[in-house]
C-alpha cells in the first residue's frame, strides 16, 4: 500500500506464545523494551533447508504489520521486518 514503510529488522525477540500439537499461538512480543499484544496472525509458512525448518508468522500488532521467525532447534524468536501503516485520520463521514 502506498504510505507504508517496510523496514527489515533481524533481531532477536522475546515471545510468549503456546505450543500444541498442531499449532504455535504467538500472544505476545517484546522487542526495543515494549511489549506489543498479537491482534491476529495473518499468514504462516514453513521455510526448509534441508533438514531445517524454521517457522515464519505475519502478525498485526498495535495497527502495524510484523514478521516473526521461529527456529525449532535453538528455540530462537526473531522479528525479521514490520510494515508500519501511517494514520490516516478518523472517518468522519459514517453514517
Amino acid at each position: 500500500m502506498a504510505g507504508e514503510a517496510k523496514e527489515k529488522i533481524g533481531e532477536t525477540i522475546r515471545v510468549l506464545a503456546s505450543f500444541s500439537e498442531a499449532k504455535i499461538r504467538i500472544h505476545f512480543f517484546h522487542w526495543r523494551d515494549q511489549i506489543f499484544k498479537v491482534d491476529s496472525v495473518n499468514l504462516f509458512h514453513i521455510e526448509k533447508d534441508g533438514n531445517k525448518k524454521r517457522y515464519h508468522f505475519a502478525v498485526s500488532a498495535k495497527g502495524s504489520d510484523y514478521q516473526i521467525a521461529f527456529d525449532p532447534v535453538s528455540l530462537e524468536w526473531q522479528l525479521v521486518d514490520s510494515v508500519i501503516t501511517p494514520f490516516r485520520g478518523w472517518n468522519l463521514n459514517v453514517r
